[in-house]
C-alpha cells in the first residue's frame, strides 16, 4: 500500500505516552510539514508555539480546564462526565504528553480556520510516519483568551489559537484500527 494512504488508515488519537522527549529537529520537521499543508490564497500567515516544560504543560492544563469550565458555564453546555474530569487536579488534558504544539493564525487571514485544521492535519500524519502519536486537545482552546499563556508563547496581538496538537511516542504501542463505516457518497454527476 502507498505509505501516504497507510499513514492515513493507521492514525488513531494517542493518549498515552512514554516519558522519552521529542527532539527540537523532529519537533522541527513536524512543523515545516505542518506549514508545508495547503492554504487559501497561499497566506503562510500560520505561527507555531511549542511546549515541552513539564511544568509549564501541568500549568497550561489547570489554566486550560478552568477556562473550559467557564466556557460550559456560560453557554449552558451541562455533560457531567466532562465537567467531573475537569474538575478533577489530577486530569491533565495534554494526557501527559511530553510536547505540544500550539497552531495559531495572523491577523487578517480569511481561511485560518481551513489553514490550521490542513496544518494539524499534516502535523499528524507526518508524526505518525516518524513514529510518534499525536491527539488534537479541544479543551486547551480556552487558553487563546489567557493572556499569561499568550505572554509566555509570545503570542502577537491579533494572532488567535486554532489549534493545540500534543505530541510523543506512544506508551503501549498504537491503538488497532478503528472500524470505519464506508464513506456515503451522495452522487456522482
Amino acid at each position: 500500500m502507498n505509505a501516504v494512504l497507510e499513514n492515513i488508515y493507521d492514525r488513531r488519537s494517542v493518549r498515552s505516552y512514554s516519558d522519552k522527549a521529542v527532539s527540537d529537529e523532529m519537533i522541527d520537521e513536524l512543523i515545516k510539514a505542518g506549514f508545508h499543508a495547503a492554504n487559501g490564497m497561499n497566506a503562510q500567515k500560520l505561527r507555531f508555539s511549542v511546549v515541552s516544560d513539564k511544568a509549564k504543560l501541568k500549568e497550561y492544563s489547570l489554566r486550560g480546564k478552568a477556562l473550559y469550565l467557564q466556557f460550559m458555564k456560560e453557554a449552558g453546555i451541562q455533560i457531567p462526565e466532562l465537567e467531573k474530569n475537569l474538575n478533577n487536579l489530577d486530569y491533565d488534558i495534554f494526557y501527559g504528553a511530553p510536547s505540544v504544539i500550539f497552531i495559531y493564525s495572523s491577523p487578517g487571514i480569511l481561511t485560518a480556520a481551513e489553514d490550521a485544521s490542513l496544518a494539524a492535519g499534516n502535523i499528524m500524519l507526518a508524526a505518525r510516519s516518524l513514529g510518534l502519536g499525536t491527539c488534537w486537545i479541544g479543551l486547551a482552546a480556552g487558553l487563546g483568551n489567557d493572556a499569561g499563556f499568550l505572554k509566555d508563547n509570545k503570542v502577537l496581538e491579533g494572532h488567535n489559537l486554532m489549534a493545540s496538537i500534543i505530541l510523543g511516542y506512544p506508551k503501549n504501542g498504537f491503538p488497532g484500527k478503528s472500524i470505519r463505516e464506508e464513506p456515503t457518497i451522495l452522487s456522482r454527476i
